[in-house]
């Protein structure tokens, strides 16, 4: 199918489904995503839309982008942090930016923006804290393999709707613990 067919359809989505509401919406949208990234070879200009499209589809994750492993390598460094000081825990940590994928937000934007689709989807914030629930229930147990040389796996993991559980499971024991969670409610 060619570039131009797959925006069409993507187009047409977007407008009949202005508001993601299903976990097949989202998969859907990121599938289209990534074939026009496929289409542009751009995966260079999009990559965290690319990493987090292919993460859409796979049971596991074990190519880890230069991109995620520096949000992997500061979710660690901020784990350490705030198991160290517990009280050190800010609201707009490297963590909660991945909980909230503000930087995946931006370039879900660029590339609505880019591509003359709707803007809908990133423009209403109600309707971007939606889309990330409905990929995080996508993402849920399929785990990111070694991300970096102290991170053994990250994954999302059941919880109640309008929340968040990560983990991330070190290699060696920090303090004695095995992983740090964070948890979040949207």
């Amino acid at each position: 199918m060619s570039k131009l067919e797959i925006k069409k359809k993507l187009r047409r989505f977007l407008l009949k489904h202005n508001s993601l509401k299903e976990e097949c919406h989202v998969v859907y949208f990121m599938v289209e995503t990534r074939k026009i990234l496929n289409h542009e070879s751009s995966s260079s200009k999009y990559p965290l839309l690319k990493f987090y499209s292919d993460w859409t589809v796979h049971t596991k994750k074990d190519y880890i982008s230069p991109e995620m492993k520096k949000i992997m390598n500061d979710m660690y460094k901020t784990a350490l942090n705030e198991m160290a000081n517990p009280e050190s825990v800010k609201a707009m940590s490297p963590v909660m930016q991945f909980a909230y994928m503000e930087e995946l937000g931006e370039e879900v934007k660029k590339f609505l923006k880019n591509h003359h689709l709707s803007l809908a989807l990133t423009d209403e914030r109600a309707r971007w804290i939606k889309f990330i629930q409905l990929l995080i229930k996508v993402l849920e147990n399929q785990p990111i393999n070694n991300p970096t040389r102290e991170i053994e796996s990250f994954c999302f993991k059941p919880t109640n709707p309008g929340s968040v559980v990560g983990i991330l499971k070190f290699k060696q024991p920090v303090d004695g613990c095995p992983s740090y969670t964070f948890n979040n409610a949207f």
